[in-house]
């Protein structure tokens, strides 16, 4: 019996020792484990930091090059709108006394919209002659006419889009539809021949040329 008691106590003191050796060396992995998920941790934000050093600039690039597009699209459509304009309203007499508009300011964005005859809305283009005014030529980014007042035409950096009229008395006539760019800032001489500008004159401007006859 007593031998029986011993061999028990000597199982359950080897037990013992078996259970405080496994916990022993679980926590020992365990701290391995939290030391090396660190690492891990510290590898994946260097690489993360690497990437975004990489990504930023090409997104901006990519915003900067969807912004040109977008732009160049607007220009493109304000010069077919400036087409339309000008072959119907191209033999009205702009005075600037009995007009509106003068010959100087014919080609205005606001007569995209308003008669520059009237300085309003009236349509008084004629079927049978073909002369006359018939807009809007161009119609508000949310769909609604507009028919006088001074709409503001921007492009995709939010700056006013320009119409250069290089010479009005000129024949055909030189026109050019401006963008500012990135900087807002416009370059080319609103003087200068289209045919006769100079990639400094131009700069980081965008602009579709007509040439209207």
């Amino acid at each position: 019996m007593i031998e029986d008691q011993k061999k028990f106590t000597d199982s359950f003191s080897i037990q013992q020792i078996a259970v405080r050796e496994r916990l022993q060396i679980t926590g020992h992995v365990m701290r391995l484990r939290s030391a090396f998920t660190l690492i891990e941790l510290i590898v994946v934000l260097c690489i993360l930091v690497a990437i975004s050093g990489i990504l930023i600039p090409v997104y901006s690039g990519t915003i900067q090059n969807a912004n040109q597009v977008v732009t160049i699209s607007s220009l493109n459509q304000i010069g077919d709108a400036m087409g339309d304009y000008w072959r119907d309203t191209k033999f009205v007499t702009l005075d600037g006394i009995t007009t509106t508009a003068t010959e100087s300011d014919r080609f205005d964005i606001d007569w995209l919209f308003a008669n520059p005859v009237t300085g309003d809305g009236t349509i008084d283009f004629s079927f049978h002659s073909k002369i006359g005014w018939r807009g809007p030529y161009l119609w508000t980014s949310t769909g609604d006419q507009v028919s006088a007042g001074a709409p503001y035409m921007v492009d995709a950096w939010s700056h006013s889009i320009l119409v250069q009229d290089v010479l009005p008395t000129a024949v055909p006539r030189d026109l050019r539809i401006v963008s500012a760019g990135p900087d807002g800032v416009v370059t080319i001489p609103p003087s200068t021949a289209t045919a006769a500008l100079t990639s400094t004159d131009v700069g980081d401007d965008l602009y579709v040329a007509l040439t209207l006859h």
